[in-house]
C-alpha cells in the first residue's frame, strides 16, 4: 500500500514539476521516472528509519518520499537531464 503511494506521489510531483517548469515533449517521461525513483528512494530511507513499513502507510515515509522526489528532481535540473 505505501510503495503504490510513494509512486504515486512521485508521479504527482513529476507532472506538477512539468507544468511549472515545461521543458522538450519528450523529458515527460524522463521527468515523471525520475520523480518516481526519487520518491521511492525516499520512502526506503523513511522504512530504514522506521517511520514506516512497505505494508503500512505511514505520514512521515510520504513526507519522505515527497521530499526524495523533489531532491531527485533538483539534482536533474542542476545536471540538465
Amino acid at each position: 500500500m505505501a510503495l503504490l503511494v510513494w509512486l504515486l506521489s512521485g508521479l504527482l510531483l513529476g507532472l506538477l514539476k512539468r507544468l511549472l517548469m515545461p521543458g522538450p515533449p519528450g523529458s515527460l517521461v524522463a521527468t515523471l521516472t525520475l520523480s518516481m525513483i526519487g520518491a521511492l528512494i525516499g520512502g526506503y530511507i523513511a522504512t530504514y528509519f522506521e517511520l514506516g513499513t512497505l505494508a503500512t502507510f505511514h505520514i512521515g515515509a510520504l513526507v519522505m518520499a515527497i521530499i526524495g522526489a523533489v531532491v531527485m528532481l533538483l539534482v536533474a535540473a542542476r545536471l540538465r537531464i
